[in-house]
């Protein structure tokens, strides 16, 4: 079975360090069968991962022990039938007002769970930064 998986996280690195992420996520998403995109701007990271959900579990395992994010918080987690990102191993967008604002009114909220229509904001906003990128 397929999964997407959508996490928000505080960003703890460098630029550098963002272009390393990329760099090894290129590769090692390519070889795990994953797909996906990444926002990362001044102080969060957003990423959706697609693939085969023991494949998609080790990343996140690897990206919640990972120094260069705090507080990761999976929003999503859903079985698919299509990937989004069928197309790239790793999209990625650098810096968004408007997806920084996104992550911070999903993970700044009072409730317990995020609100459906700004996880779907999200989404797509993502989506959107990754076909430009093309």
């Amino acid at each position: 079975m397929e999964g997407s998986l959508l996490y928000v996280s505080r960003r703890m690195s460098t630029d550098a360090e963002v272009r390393n992420i990329v760099e090894t996520s290129l590769a090692r998403n390519a070889q795990l069968g994953v797909t996906g995109a990444l926002v990362a701007s001044r102080g969060r990271f957003a990423q959706i991962l697609e693939g085969p959900r023991a494949a998609v579990d080790a990343l996140m395992d690897s990206i919640r022990r990972d120094r260069r994010h705090a507080g990761v918080e999976v929003l999503v987690y859903d079985d698919i039938d299509r990937r989004r990102f069928a197309d790239w191993t790793m999209a990625y967008s650098g810096a968004s007002v408007f997806v920084d604002g996104l992550i911070g009114t999903l993970t700044e909220r009072a409730t317990p769970l995020p609100h459906r229509g700004d996880v779907r904001r999200l989404i797509q906003a993502i989506g959107e930064l990754a076909r430009a990128r093309i």
